[in-house]
């Protein structure tokens, strides 16, 4: 009886394996609508493969956006990249966290909400800001050779912006720093199991260590008014 979905880019498809979990424990039914290199704001994006601004990538949202708009999910759940702008497009005139990205984002929740459904954003990963698992490679046995500073790897000024952001448009926000970060460094590996796919990714496997919070964070969107 209650649908939710998750919905964005790559990175909505990395916390897949995470919300399988979660709605079968809850028996919700999960659809994940994701598009690689396709963030769901309405900003240009440069296709890189295609050497083309991404015109796909605008037919999809269109799409998503009415699919949305007729199941009407209990639960729209955003998850996205934050490395589009203009360090790898320089015809994109805006990057993440800036004032454009902060308002195509408000008016995303706003439409999201305007389905009916609660609404959480997923913040941001660290970025580690090199290729961790080559980096581990070569470091076997210094892994915080390849643990990113804390200062360099997370952006608490835009995470605020895009806090501010959801909540202007009516959604939740999740910073989900501390899941990645001690007070200094964001870690290559906690426990035994690798953090970082690459420079952009969460493992499938350090995703399901966090199913519980996520789940919890999820539930939290459905109950708070």
């Amino acid at each position: 009886s209650t649908t939710v979905a998750l919905v964005g880019d790559s990175n909505a498809g990395m916390w897949d394996p995470a919300f399988q979990g979660i709605a079968q424990q809850r028996k919700w039914r999960l659809e994940t609508l994701a598009k690689a290199g396709c963030p769901m704001l309405d900003i240009p994006v440069f296709n890189a493969t295609l050497r083309e601004q991404y015109k796909q990538c605008d037919e999809w949202r269109t799409q998503i956006a009415a699919r949305l708009k007729a199941e009407r999910p209990r639960l729209i759940v955003l998850a996205i990249s934050r490395q589009y702008g203009k360090r790898y497009d320089l015809t994109s005139g805006f990057d993440a966290y800036d004032s454009t990205w902060t308002s195509k984002l408000t008016d995303l929740v706003r439409q999201f909400r305007e389905t009916g459904a609660d609404v959480l954003v997923l913040g941001s990963i660290p970025t580690p800001q090199l290729w961790v698992s080559n980096c581990l490679s070569v470091n076997l046995d210094n892994a915080t050779a390849c643990s990113p500073p804390r200062s360099t790897a997370v952006n608490p000024k835009g995470i605020a912006a895009e806090a501010a952001a959801t909540k202007a448009g009516g959604g939740h926000f999740a910073d989900l720093t501390e899941l990645f970060c001690t007070a200094e460094l964001c870690p290559a590996i906690v426990g035994n199991t690798l953090v970082y796919r690459d420079f952009n990714h969460a493992t499938y496997r350090y995703t399901l260590q966090l199913q519980p919070v996520i789940g919890a964070l999820a539930d939290l969107a459905l109950v708070e008014k």
